[in-house]
């Protein structure tokens, strides 16, 4: 199975962070505007352009904040997912005009500036982004946030 690179916008505007707003069978849930890495596609490409597509906005990406890696087995123990985050902490371009959303998630209902203080209380996928978000906005070194594996033991 291949490896599947998300690229993941950290958008601080104003002292709100831009997050997608999801609704799934498990309720409303926040996520970070980004995704996949298309074939020959930078990552800094790849997280304009998810921006873009999913919120209508211009951002130009600062910084790598943190890496993450998620391997999701099936229930017989085999990988069926295996993703690799790359979160940028990106500088919003007011001065470019918006555009309305082309391709938003298949949970995504709309977007929201919400406050750091409530986006660490809030219900932010994935959790690790939402545990360690003070740190990662913070002009520092990249974080790694470590590996999961969700599913059976190997």
């Amino acid at each position: 199975m291949a490896i599947r690179n998300s690229a993941k916008a950290l958008i601080l505007h104003d002292g709100k962070l831009l997050l997608n707003k999801c609704v799934s069978r498990l309720g409303m849930y926040y996520a970070l505007p980004g995704g996949g890495q298309h074939d020959g596609e930078l990552l800094t490409e790849a997280v304009r352009r998810e921006v873009m597509e999913e919120t209508g906005l211009s951002v130009e990406p600062m910084r790598l904040s943190a890496v993450f890696e998620r391997v999701s087995d099936d229930r017989i123990g085999s990988v069926n997912a295996h993703k690799m985050y790359f979160v940028f902490l990106c500088r919003y371009l007011p001065d470019v005009a918006a555009r309305e959303p082309v391709e938003r998630d298949p949970y995504q209902v709309g977007m929201e500036w919400v406050s750091v203080d409530d986006a660490v209380r809030a219900s932010l996928f994935p959790r690790v982004i939402r545990d360690n978000l003070p740190a990662l906005l913070d002009y520092g070194e990249t974080i790694y946030l470590g590996s999961e594996r969700r599913g059976g033991p190997r």
